[in-house]
């Protein structure tokens, strides 16, 4: 008897799965799935089972057989592996490193290990007059006959509901349920809610474990005892038998895209196929949907649109160009002013956000809204110097064109040309003129605040980081408002205006969940974005996104494929990036576009080419055949890319 594994190991896209003798005393025990010990290029790894033969492969020589079966269960079932093996086609990747992905390493010692979280459980109130529409949510979802749900809320306790009412009732079916979130601090806050209705059943899986508590509870997990997990995009692959529920809590967040190494995959593509697998429905939740979900679950036939509005307002906008003509050139609104004053008198907190995420400065006139645009590609142009003054250049991150730097409107002519961008250092100083008796505390990435410790301010100043890390220890806000919308809205990047819009709404929702309003400021008062966000009117920006989208060939109505290189040595990076886009472009042709900067982008040590691949779904199989024939192992391939930048 013989068998077909993959071992555990680095191997090339083209090369993944060794033929192997199975020893007298293993016959009987062998099955697919199962882990096993093999020698491997001269090192004793582990490997899955991935087949059952009578003979070995015609070209083997010489055949070894498995040392050992390191664990007799079945550790990837035949749904799995056919999610597996449709990953490797789908993202241009080795099977083995997929199956790295799939399986946690198990750990030398297995008898003791400290968990990361408090088992406390925590019960959920809602308001009664959400209670109707949460009853419906549920019943919408669990009575259809459709796979894909879009659930688009605006209160989180709401929502929180829902995904308890929909658990407890596909446990009722003895299925299981598999919920994702964003970050470790987003299973924090949830998981205390599930373990105060199903005590016994419930896990977590994230990359802040110790291996041995990760296989620890993977083990549960495998064995039945755990219904319900709840976890990071890694636990998509955690292996629940009986799978009737996958939750994508949040779907808009970017860390459901794996793009820092291979394999690159994006989690909801995943887990709608391993819903079409196993037969599970798929919900994703979200206050601000990507445009390709909201899309998709507004037109396809096995998709339905979920929306639970939430009954109160809470955005008040300040138009900032109504600042300027009044004289005052500050980041801060005299409205603002008065609202942080009025906070600090009632000794409540103040907190104030911003987003800029390291980019450069975006042009635009503040005469008539003209945004400088790329004349090749029309993404908007940013200068790389932060006084933007001539002789600069303005440069466009998507394809590298540069042109000289402009003083004047090309649109009206004006002179009035707004260099977007303030950071949270330039608000702290305006702050301190204009509160010098106030407590201000600026936190961002390179805060080095200790767990456990107060917060003592009058007035925070933050990021997203802020937003996620430490916002939850700050009581008592009596004020939230962002300093400036715009930082993302002109980004460089087709998904700018998608991420301002759920970056804002999320401020929303915080500011509703403590019943207070967020103040808003904007020079662009008329853009979609903001007049989205200020009517809570999700269609004012999705309708008008969608079209320019469609007119750009941007996802949903396009596909996007980012190819990257990188090297020390700048030349060399540009030589490799050029040679292999002059094979790209004598290979694609028709409806393929093809885009890539001649100047390498340096990031740390490193400099980084790019190539940009847009094309249509009927052309996704000549591309990918010409990527597996033409793109180097050196090369990192990147299947629907979270951003070109």
């Amino acid at each position: 008897m013989f068998v077909e594994v993959i071992p555990l190991a680095r191997l090339p896209k083209n090369l993944f799965s060794f033929d192997y003798e199975v020893p007298q005393n293993f016959e009987g025990q062998i099955k697919i799935g199962q882990m096993v010990k093999i020698s491997f290029r001269g090192k004793n790894v582990s490997g899955i089972i991935i087949s059952l033969k009578e003979k070995p492969a015609e070209n083997i020589t010489a055949i070894k057989q498995i040392i050992k079966i390191i664990d007799p269960g079945e550790n990837v079932d035949e749904a799995r592996l056919s999610l597996l093996h449709w990953m490797s086609d789908y993202y241009l990747t080795s099977p083995t490193l997929i199956l790295k992905t799939f399986l946690p390493e198990p750990p030398q010692k297995t008898s003791s290990f400290e968990t990361k979280f408090k088992k406390t459980a925590l019960s959920l109130s809602v308001a009664k007059v959400d209670l109707e529409g949460i009853k419906e949510c549920v019943e919408k979802i669990i009575s259809s006959k459709k796979s894909f749900f879009l659930f688009h809320y605006q209160n989180n306790k709401s929502k929180a509901a829902v995904l308890l009412k929909l658990s407890e009732k596909i446990l009722r079916e003895n299925k299981s349920v598999l919920i994702l979130l964003p970050q470790v601090p987003d299973i924090a806050a949830t998981l205390p809610y599930f373990l105060q209705l199903f005590p016994d059943k419930v896990a977590a899986l994230h990359g802040e474990m110790s291996k041995t508590e990760y296989w620890h509870e993977w083990q549960k997990i495998k064995n039945g005892q755990i219904k319900i997990v709840l976890g990071t995009r890694s636990a998509l692959f955690a292996p629940l038998k009986n799978l009737g529920l996958i939750i994508i809590d949040n779907e808009d967040s970017v860390d459901f895209k794996q793009s820092d190494q291979n394999p690159r995959y994006d989690t909801r593509i995943i887990a709608e196929r391993l819903g079409s697998l196993t037969g599970a429905k798929l919900v994703l939740t979200s206050l601000a949907p990507r445009p390709e979900t909201y899309f998709f679950a507004k037109n396809s036939l096995t998709a339905e649109y979920i929306f639970l509005k939430s009954n109160d307002s809470q955005a008040i906008i300040i138009d900032m160009n109504d600042e300027i003509k009044n004289k005052n050139f500050s980041s801060l609104s005299e409205k603002i002013k008065e609202k942080i004053s009025e906070t600090i008198q009632k000794n409540k907190k103040v907190i104030l956000l911003l987003n800029r995420r390291g980019l450069s400065t975006t042009i635009v006139c503040r005469d008539c809204e003209h945004v400088f645009r790329c004349k090749n590609c029309e993404m908007p142009l940013v200068c790389h110097n932060d006084e933007c003054g001539l002789p600069n250049q303005f440069v466009c991150h998507n394809c590298g064109a540069a042109e000289p730097a402009q003083l004047v409107c090309p649109k009206c002519r004006g002179t009035s040309i707004k260099y977007i961008g303030t950071g949270t250092q330039t608000v702290e100083k305006e702050l301190k003129k204009c509160f010098p008796k106030t407590k201000i505390l600026r936190i961002d990435k390179d805060a080095n605040i200790k767990e456990g410790v107060t917060l003592d301010a009058d007035i925070f100043i933050g990021t997203q980081y802020f937003v996620r890390n430490y916002l939850p220890r700050v009581e008592n806000v009596g004020l939230i408002g962002v300093v400036s919308a715009d930082t993302l809205i002109y980004r460089p990047d087709f998904r700018s205006e998608e991420k301002t819009f759920s970056w804002l709404m999320g401020i929303i929702n915080l500011a509703r969940e403590v019943k207070i309003s967020a103040v808003i400021q904007t020079f662009f008062p008329n853009n979609k974005v903001v007049r989205s966000v200020a009517l809570e009117n999700p269609s004012l920006f999705y309708d008008e996104e969608l079209e320019n989208r469609k007119l750009s060939n941007y996802p949903p109505f396009g596909r996007l494929i980012k190819l990257a290189y990188s090297d020390s040595d700048p030349q060399k990076c540009a030589d490799e990036a050029a040679k292999l886009f002059k094979i790209l472009e004598n290979n694609l042709n028709g409806e393929i576009e093809l885009s890539f900067e001649k100047k390498p982008q340096k990031e740390e040590r490193k400099f980084f080419s790019k190539i940009i691949i847009k094309f249509s779904e009927d052309n996704i199989s000549k591309v990918k055949d010409i990527l597996r024939k033409n793109v180097p192992d050196s090369w990192t391939i990147d299947i629907d890319p979270e951003n070109i930048l």
